[in-house]
């Protein structure tokens, strides 16, 4: 009875949490397309107890449809002088991204994440922030390298609010749900090979 008493108080703490999400176009969204083209995810900034998660969960979607055409910037060193690389690049940047990438686009994610301190995200205006919270955010833009353009540039935000709950909810929870709005957004409007490929994981198993 007392073991019973004691989850059911845990599962009432932890729905204290209130998570919201919300998306926010940052300069352009059109669609990708998946037909075609080879694409380097790069190395992803967040918090070390989040970037295998988080890593695994992109290059498994994109591989979906990429199949063999994907890959990841750091599994191989000839690509390590794609680390590092900021937001909000110019063309000529791009087209210098395009000498170290060697793929014809380019997928660049930046996470962020604090508690009640706003000062260096994109949504310092918004509502939430008069709350008390724990806050992420997730920024995804990804380049055309040929053209030098970013074609698609998507940021999604997460709010936890805590007024009401004594629990640690984990950041790197906000932070995939703040992915998953952005994954789901790309799902929407990009175009998709006819058929499947097979996905990161499963190349990875072919070769074990």
């Amino acid at each position: 009875m007392k073991k019973t008493l004691y989850y059911l108080l845990l599962l009432f703490l932890s729905s204290c949490n209130v998570t919201h999400y919300f998306l926010h176009s940052t300069d352009k969204v059109n669609t990708l397309d998946f037909s075609k083209g080879t694409w380097l995810i790069g190395d992803i900034e967040v918090d070390q107890n989040t970037k295998t998660k988080l890593t695994r969960a992109v290059m498994a979607d994109f591989s979906k449809y990429l199949g063999r055409r994907v890959k990841y910037s750091m599994d191989e060193r000839k690509y390590f002088a794609t680390k590092q690389v900021p937001l909000k690049l110019d063309k000529a940047a791009i087209l210098d991204l395009k000498k170290a990438a060697d793929a014809d686009y380019y997928v660049n994610i930046k996470c962020k994440n604090a508690k009640n301190d706003f000062s260096n995200f994109e949504f310092q205006n918004h509502f939430y922030y008069k709350k008390q919270m724990t806050y992420a955010e997730v920024i995804l833009e990804v380049y055309d390298l040929n053209r030098g353009e970013i074609i698609y540039s998507r940021a999604s935000g997460g709010c936890l609010e805590e007024e009401l709950s004594i629990t640690n909810y984990p950041t790197s929870v906000v932070i995939m749900g703040c992915y998953r709005k952005i994954i789901n957004d790309i799902k929407k409007i990009s175009i998709k090979p006819v058929n499947r490929l097979p996905t990161y994981q499963e190349k990875k198993n072919l070769k074990s």
